[in-house]
Protein backbone atom coordinates (compact mmCIF):
# COMPACT_ATOMS: atom_id res chain seq x y z
CA UNK A 1 0.00 0.00 0.00
CA UNK A 2 1.59 3.30 -1.06
CA UNK A 3 1.96 6.23 1.30
CA UNK A 4 -0.52 9.00 0.59
CA UNK A 5 0.52 12.51 1.57
CA UNK A 6 -2.12 15.22 1.78
CA UNK A 7 -0.66 18.69 2.05
CA UNK A 8 -2.37 21.91 3.06
CA UNK A 9 -1.25 25.30 4.29
CA UNK A 10 -2.76 27.36 7.09
CA UNK A 11 -1.32 30.78 8.01
CA UNK A 12 2.18 29.82 6.86
CA UNK A 13 2.09 26.44 8.62
CA UNK A 14 2.28 23.42 6.34
CA UNK A 15 0.22 20.43 7.42
CA UNK A 16 1.12 17.03 6.02
CA UNK A 17 -1.31 14.19 6.67
CA UNK A 18 0.24 10.79 6.01
CA UNK A 19 -1.80 7.66 5.31
CA UNK A 20 -0.43 4.16 4.83
CA UNK A 21 3.03 2.79 5.55
CA UNK A 22 6.17 4.86 6.09
CA UNK A 23 8.73 2.30 4.93
CA UNK A 24 11.86 1.82 2.83
CA UNK A 25 11.37 2.55 -0.86
CA UNK A 26 9.07 4.93 -2.67
CA UNK A 27 7.07 5.66 0.50
CA UNK A 28 9.96 7.17 2.46
CA UNK A 29 11.42 8.66 -0.75
CA UNK A 30 8.11 10.40 -1.46
CA UNK A 31 8.02 11.80 2.07
CA UNK A 32 11.61 13.08 1.74
CA UNK A 33 10.78 14.72 -1.61
CA UNK A 34 7.71 16.43 -0.13
CA UNK A 35 9.77 17.83 2.77
CA UNK A 36 12.59 18.94 0.42
CA UNK A 37 10.07 20.73 -1.82
CA UNK A 38 8.49 22.52 1.16
CA UNK A 39 11.88 23.63 2.51
CA UNK A 40 13.07 24.83 -0.89
CA UNK A 41 9.89 26.92 -1.21
CA UNK A 42 10.71 28.63 2.10
CA UNK A 43 8.46 26.71 4.52
CA UNK A 44 9.69 26.87 8.13
CA UNK A 45 6.70 25.51 10.07
CA UNK A 46 5.71 21.91 9.31
CA UNK A 47 3.33 19.56 11.12
CA UNK A 48 3.34 15.87 10.18
CA UNK A 49 0.08 14.15 11.13
CA UNK A 50 0.76 10.44 11.67
CA UNK A 51 -2.75 9.40 12.70
CA UNK A 52 -3.25 7.10 9.69
CA UNK A 53 0.26 5.64 9.47
CA UNK A 54 -0.23 2.04 10.52
CA UNK A 55 3.33 0.80 9.99
CA UNK A 56 6.79 2.36 10.13
CA UNK A 57 10.20 0.73 9.67
CA UNK A 58 13.71 1.98 10.34
CA UNK A 59 13.85 3.73 6.94
CA UNK A 60 10.62 5.55 7.78
CA UNK A 61 12.04 6.64 11.13
CA UNK A 62 15.19 7.74 9.29
CA UNK A 63 13.09 9.85 6.90
CA UNK A 64 11.44 11.58 9.88
CA UNK A 65 14.83 12.24 11.51
CA UNK A 66 16.21 13.63 8.24
CA UNK A 67 13.13 15.86 7.80
CA UNK A 68 13.55 17.15 11.36
CA UNK A 69 17.27 17.81 10.86
CA UNK A 70 16.83 19.60 7.51
CA UNK A 71 13.99 21.75 8.82
CA UNK A 72 15.99 22.72 11.92
CA UNK A 73 19.05 23.51 9.77
CA UNK A 74 16.94 26.07 7.87
CA UNK A 75 15.79 27.67 11.10
CA UNK A 76 12.41 25.98 10.95
CA UNK A 77 10.45 23.66 13.18
CA UNK A 78 8.89 20.27 12.45
CA UNK A 79 6.30 18.76 14.78
CA UNK A 80 4.66 15.35 14.83
CA UNK A 81 0.98 15.06 15.71
CA UNK A 82 -1.58 12.32 16.30
CA UNK A 83 0.92 9.58 17.11
CA UNK A 84 -0.85 6.29 17.63
CA UNK A 85 0.29 4.08 20.53
CA UNK A 86 2.30 1.79 18.22
CA UNK A 87 4.05 4.69 16.50
CA UNK A 88 4.85 6.30 19.83
CA UNK A 89 6.19 2.97 21.08
CA UNK A 90 8.41 2.62 17.98
CA UNK A 91 9.89 6.07 18.68
CA UNK A 92 10.41 5.18 22.35
CA UNK A 93 12.13 1.88 21.55
CA UNK A 94 14.43 3.64 19.09
CA UNK A 95 15.05 6.34 21.73
CA UNK A 96 13.88 8.99 19.27
CA UNK A 97 10.89 10.40 21.15
CA UNK A 98 12.93 13.19 22.88
CA UNK A 99 14.21 14.41 19.49
CA UNK A 100 10.76 15.32 18.18
CA UNK A 101 8.20 17.78 19.43
CA UNK A 102 5.01 15.75 19.54
CA UNK A 103 1.45 17.02 19.94
CA UNK A 104 -1.76 15.10 20.59
CA UNK A 105 -3.59 16.85 17.71
CA UNK A 106 -2.90 18.96 14.64
CA UNK A 107 -4.68 21.87 16.31
CA UNK A 108 -2.36 21.66 19.32
CA UNK A 109 0.68 21.57 17.02
CA UNK A 110 -0.52 24.62 15.08
CA UNK A 111 -1.32 26.51 18.29
CA UNK A 112 2.22 25.86 19.51
CA UNK A 113 3.91 27.84 16.75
Amino acid sequence: MPLEITQREMNGIYLLALRGRLVLGEESDGFRTTIDNLLSSGATKIVVNLEHVHYVDSAGLGALIEAHRKTKAQGGQLKLSNLGPKFKQALEIARLLPIFETCPTEAAAVAGF
